[in-house]
């Protein structure tokens, strides 16, 4: 899969290449030098697990941030500002019909970036805690498959959703480019380069009785 740089700013995701050969030096030096440490069980001589550290694609973060909880409260859009006022809320966002009332962390705001002649979210607020972080970049046609995106192991605790992209759900995203859901549980540090979810493609045999 290839992708495409929308925004100056992005990270193009990136294959993870697992280190055999520093495992296997690892297991030469404590069976050469010490008497009574191994170290002939690593993850790098399972098959299984280099597989599936090796498959997909490494998503990373596009900036330095530190992302809090984002409790959001659904309420009618007819009357957003007195729904607001009702919840105790300091904003509300507009989402497909209805709308997302919500305190105002530092940083959903603060990571505006240009596109084109305005000012674009890279937060975009989704419900039930949720966010769209959006990240600069799109993947080229993958017809007939899909994306899945899921959490890696390096920040549990930003609470990456679980999500499938079919092509057409793709396609929607063109004019903003990809997006990652997140849900973050507590305060989560996040450094520009560091992976903050995986994806992999998924065949359309996967999807058939989905």
């Amino acid at each position: 899969m290839k992708f495409r740089r929308i925004e100056p700013w992005a990270l193009l995701p990136e294959r993870h290449t697992v280190d055999i050969d520093g495992a296997k030096e690892r297991e030469r030096l404590y069976r050469e030098n010490f008497r009574y440490v191994r170290a002939s069980r690593q993850p790098e001589f399972c098959a299984p697990w280099t597989l599936g550290q090796s498959i997909g694609w490494r998503i990373r973060s596009p900036v330095d941030i530190t992302l809090t909880p984002l409790p959001q409260i659904e309420v009618s859009a007819e009357e957003t500002e007195s729904a607001a006022q009702s919840t105790g809320k300091q904003e509300v966002w507009l989402r497909s019909g209805t709308a997302l009332a919500m305190d105002r962390p530092p940083w959903l705001h603060l990571y505006q970036f240009q596109e084109g002649d305005r000012w674009g979210n890279m937060f975009i607020p989704n419900g039930q805690g949720t966010v769209e972080w959006r990240l600069g970049w799109m993947p080229d046609d993958v017809t007939p498959h899909s994306v899945m995106t899921f959490a890696g192991d390096e920040l549990p605790e930003l609470g990456v959703q679980v999500g499938v992209l079919t092509s057409a759900s793709l396609g929607r995203m063109e004019s903003s480019g990809f997006s990652v859901a997140v849900r973050p549980r507590r305060p989560v540090n996040v450094r520009r380069g560091q992976e903050i979810a995986r994806m992999v493609l998924v065949g359309p045999e996967s999807l058939r009785d989905a």
